[in-house]
This record gives C-alpha cells, sequence and structure tokens, in this order.
C-alpha cells in the first residue's frame, strides 16, 4: 500500500507495518524544527506541507500525480484540508473536505450536531476578533473565547462581560494575532473528559475514555501542569455506558468513517449528563496516546493510518490493571543548560513511558499559556489512583527543580555570579 503522509508524524512512521511505502510531504517547519526520520523514509520537501499550492508543486515536481497513492493522511490539524483536497485530486483514500471541515470549525461542528439534536456547548462566531462591533454584547454570562479553527488552546480565554471581551479584541489587535474568526462559546461547568478512538467502514472499532484533572483550559490558564487519566471500562462501566451513544451519534454526525478522533465532553454531575464539547479527526495531544498504549496495548497512531489505507476489525485489546495517568512536565523560563534525562525520568517510582521536547541551548519564553508549553510528558501506572495522583505531582515538582537554565537576557553581572563561572579569569599574565 502506498502512503503519502502530509507532515512527518514520527510515531506513525516508527510503528508502521514495512509493506507501507510512505511518502512524507517535508515541509520546512517540521525538517528544521523537530526531530530526524527514520532512516530511508522517502521525503518531498516543500516550503510549507500546510498549503496546497505548495503541495501540489511540490508533488508534480517530484513526479507524483493521479494514482501514485492509496491514501493520503495528516495527523495535524492544520494539515488535515490539504491532505483531504490532495486524496481528491490523486484518487485515493481520504477524510473528504467536507468532513474535515466539520472537524476543523468549532461553528459548523457544534450547528451541525445542535441540528442533529445533540447536547452541545452554545456557541456564536465573531466574523474578527480584531474589528468587534461597539455595541456586541456578551451572548452568554459566561464564556470561552477562541479561534474558530483553533487548536492547543492557543488565544483562547475565558470571560464573564463585555468589557473583558473588548479588551480581548483590543489584545488581539496590538498584537496582531494571526486568527481572527472566533466563537464565543457558553461556559459550561464540570469535569472535562475526553473520548479517544478509531473507525472503519463507519463503525467505532475502538473507544477509551478518560478525564483530565481539571479542564485542560483552568490548567492552562493557571500555568498548572495538565495532568490526564485513562478511565476504566470495568470500574468506570457508568461513564463508558454515558458517554458511548453520545460519542457514536456525533461521529456519524459529523461524517468520519475511517480514521482516529479525539473528542472532549463535559460531564455535569448536576443533572448527570454530558455535554460535547469538540471533537478533531486526529491522535490526542499530549501522552493520551500513550496512555492508550500501554493501557490497552492499542496503538492509535498506527490505528489510524490502517483504518485509511482499508478495512480494519476491533484491535486486540491487552487491558492492565491499576491506574494509568499521565502529566506535563513544566517549563523554566530561560536559556536550557540541563534537565533531567529520560532514562532519569523513567527510573522514577512508576513511570512506564517518558518524552522530552526541549533540548539545551533552547530559549524557553514565559508567557507561553497553551498545551504546547510543556518540556515534555510522562506516564505512570499505580496501583490505585491516590498513589497515582501523587505520583504526577512528585514528578512534575522533581522535574522542575532539576531544570537548568540562564535568564534569557542576563547582565554581565549575573553571569558572572553564577556558579557555572567559578572558573572563569578574567585576565592573567606569566612574571619575568
Amino acid at each position: 500500500m502506498r502512503l503519502l503522509m502530509v507532515g512527518a508524524d514520527l510515531p506513525a512512521l516508527a510503528a508502521l507495518d514495512p509493506g507501507v511505502d510512505v511518502t512524507v510531504l517535508l515541509g520546512a517547519t517540521t525538517k528544521d524544527g523537530w526531530l530526524p526520520l527514520p532512516a530511508g523514509v522517502r521525503t518531498v520537501f516543500v516550503d510549507d506541507h500546510k498549503s496546497l499550492d505548495a503541495a501540489v508543486n511540490g508533488l508534480l515536481r517530484a513526479g507524483f500525480g493521479p494514482g501514485s497513492f492509496d491514501a493520503v493522511y495528516a495527523y495535524d490539524d492544520p494539515a488535515l484540508m490539504t491532505a483531504a483536497a490532495l486524496a481528491a485530486m490523486l484518487g485515493a483514500r481520504g477524510v473528504p473536505p467536507h468532513t474535515v471541515a466539520l472537524f476543523r470549525d468549532k461553528f459548523l461542528q457544534k450547528r451541525a450536531l445542535r441540528e442533529a439534536g445533540l447536547p452541545v456547548t452554545a456557541c456564536t462566531v465573531i466574523e474578527d476578533i480584531r474589528e468587534l462591533p461597539a455595541d456586541f454584547r456578551l451572548p452568554y454570562p459566561k464564556a470561552v473565547v477562541k479561534p474558530v479553527a483553533g487548536m492547543a488552546t492557543q488565544s483562547t480565554y475565558v470571560v464573564e462581560g463585555d468589557a473583558e471581551l473588548a479588551r480581548i479584541s483590543d489584545r488581539c489587535r496590538a498584537n496582531n494575532t494571526a486568527a481572527r474568526t472566533f466563537v464565543i462559546e457558553e461556559f459550561v461547568a464540570g469535569e472535562e473528559w475526553f473520548a479517544d478512538g478509531f473507525l472503519s467502514g463507519g463503525e467505532l472499532r475502538f473507544l477509551s475514555l478518560g478525564r483530565y484533572a481539571q479542564p485542560c483550559l483552568s490548567a492552562v490558564l493557571e500555568r498548572a501542569p495538565v495532568q490526564t487519566f485513562c478511565l476504566d471500562p470495568v470500574a468506570d462501566k457508568r461513564a463508558y455506558d454515558l458517554a458511548a451513544p453520545l460519542v457514536t451519534e456525533a461521529l456519524r454526525v459529523l461524517g468520519l468513517a475511517d480514521g482516529v478522533f479525539h473528542m472532549e465532553l463535559f460531564h455535569r454531575p448536576e443533572p448527570g449528563d454530558l455535554v460535547f464539547s469538540e471533537c478533531a479527526a486526529r491522535r490526542a495531544g499530549g501522552p493520551i496516546s500513550d496512555q492508550i498504549r500501554y493501557r490497552y496495548g492499542v496503538d492509535l497512531a498506527v490505528e489510524g493510518v490502517r483504518a485509511l489505507l482499508g478495512p480494519v476489525g476491533e484491535p486486540q485489546v491487552r487491558a492492565r490493571d491499576g491506574v494509568v495517568a499521565s502529566t506535563f512536565l513544566p517549563l523554566r523560563p530561560g536559556v536550557v543548560l540541563g534537565c533531567p534525562t529520560v532514562a532519569e525520568v523513567l527510573a522514577q517510582p512508576d513511570v512506564v513511558h517518558a518524552r522530552l521536547f526541549v533540548p539545551k541551548g533552547m530559549r524557553v519564553q514565559g508567557g507561553a499559556a497553551n498545551t504546547f508549553a510543556r518540556m515534555g510528558e510522562v506516564t505512570v501506572h499505580a496501583a490505585d489512583l491516590e498513589t497515582a495522583q501523587r505520583r504526577l505531582t512528585e514528578l512534575a515538582d522533581w522535574f522542575r527543580e532539576h531544570i537548568e537554565v540562564l535568564p534569557l537576557a542576563p547582565t554581565l553581572r549575573e553571569l558572572f555570579a553564577d556558579p557555572r563561572n567559578a572558573d572563569f579569569v578574567h585576565a592573567a599574565a606569566v612574571d619575568g
């Protein structure tokens, strides 16, 4: 089978069957800003793999065209529509453009689900956040304001009045925020759950549920490490019974037939129901896929591609007992000089998986408030919930304490006072 991968999905590349002939459409940001690809992977380099113009031209220059691929796949939100258009042009399997639109545009998504009678957060579109009409009024007592096709909680705010919304408009204009069309969503209080899995032939083949220790946006705004927990299909059967019908029907309405998904839902303890928040036609960000792979033996990086290449059945699940949970490893602003290694993280109690993103020498700014802002992530397997919660907190604290940084703009006095310059000598002479 011949697969065109729009952007480099490293976990999928590492685990795919050798019989899959992969060509990676490699953009400049991925080439320069991420880990190297496995040896032997065929690439087509373009300025921006998310640009349909660059993608089509690059593929044609490389000699590819209609009939060259059996399927076109993308793993990252901004590349999904490019992959959909390429699949249509190349005559290959892929997620259709209209379906991608329903997964990328939060307003279109919620409107489709609301019209189908599903419980979904109310929302309103702001065509241009930089030009908010003077008479515009916040339509809900409390709301979440974010880009209509945003990701990773970037440029996302919680507001409770017209004045706050006006300040966000002014801030977006002053900061020249790239996203301009925003949605205002009614704030829903409750526990935030997530659902992950894959479909083939329009049938849900695998479903995993989990929850955030606190709503993801709350953790990001508080600069607290995001923590996630798997829900157990047996111990948490009521949760699965509650969520599965909504997940299944939402995916049907949105039109996803083959591939992976990551859905977020709000569980309201009173009256004990679920409200749909949003869904993406890709794997979850962060360590959620690591949790699922360890907890159930199901690799969504592989299953998502397999489902796109052709029909697949339910995976073989090998469930583990206990509690599987993860935490982000926090950043420290500055120039990174050192931090615990992956091996050192793995040596900590109950740790089963670790991943780091920030190498030595990288400059870390302190102002980021989104789910990209993390040094790494770690997954634990503990006997019970209390132990897992304690381990996650201990790990984040321990890691933070062992990050070495230099200030982003140090004075010479600060540099001379740094213990690492203890052997610095300003001048010396030879007598004689």
